[in-house]
């Protein structure tokens, strides 16, 4: 797990819109508070990683998740837990059906599985910051395996292209599918999907691809949970 999490720790368009992800989610501005200083340790991490200290670069990044996992807990409380916990288990679901999407996808189950079970342990112990951090981590993965994806290396335009399609498809299908007056917690997770795909295609539109495909599968988790929610 070590090698996954420190290619995450280096990789600029996850740490970005993992920030952004967490402080739309709580309707706060992503530039100050907590997420400027989670912005701050990931861009250390980054400068360690390039400087040939990746045990510092780990360090920084596990730092940066744990403050965005505080500010989330402390905002959310479980229900924060209880939505990043949706999200990984929303990609192990559908690792099957969309393992072209991802690089090395069964190693990713594993490695998904395994943060998801620790996170499960932290949270029995009380550790809700702990257990937080272990989900964000788990997401940060995912997302950096799928742009490291084989197409998304070779045409990351095209690969884009379709990623910000899907996100737009499945937003779709899940508003049509849960109409309107659907409650607080799922109207605000269904106009969370639409920001992000919106986002996701400012993004196509100045050539951004790897912050493209990163909002569009972010789009698409939260898509799935307002479906959940309604289901459940």
């Amino acid at each position: 797990m070590a090698e996954f999490a420190l290619q995450v720790a280096a990789d600029e368009a996850v740490s970005e819109v993992t920030i952004e992800d967490a402080a739309l989610w709580v309707l706060e501005d992503g530039t100050t508070g907590p997420w400027a200083e989670a912005r701050e340790l990931f861009h250390r991490a980054r400068q360690a990683w390039r400087a040939g200290d990746p045990d510092r670069a780990a360090q920084l990044a596990r730092a940066a998740r744990l403050v965005l996992a505080e500010a989330l807990i402390e905002r959310r409380g479980e229900e924060g837990l209880d939505a990043l916990e949706s999200h990984v288990e929303i990609i192990v679901e559908r690792l099957d059906e969309a393992a072209d999407e991802y690089a090395r996808s069964g190693a990713l189950r594993d490695h998904l599985l395994e943060l998801l079970a620790e996170s499960r342990e932290l949270r029995g112990a009380g550790e809700l910051t702990a257990a937080a951090e272990r989900l964000i981590l788990a997401l940060g993965i995912a997302d950096h395996m799928r742009h490291r994806f084989e197409d998304a290396v070779r045409d990351a335009e095209a690969y884009a292209t379709r990623a910000v399609a899907a996100a737009e498809r499945v937003y779709g299908r899940v508003d049509e599918a849960i109409g309107p007056d659907a409650g607080p917690r799922i109207e605000h997770a269904l106009a969370h999907a639409r920001e992000l795909t919106r986002r996701a295609n400012a993004a196509l539109d100045r050539g951004a691809w790897r912050r493209a495909i990163v909002l569009s599968r972010r789009s698409i988790g939260w898509s799935l949970h307002a479906l959940r929610l309604f289901v459940a």
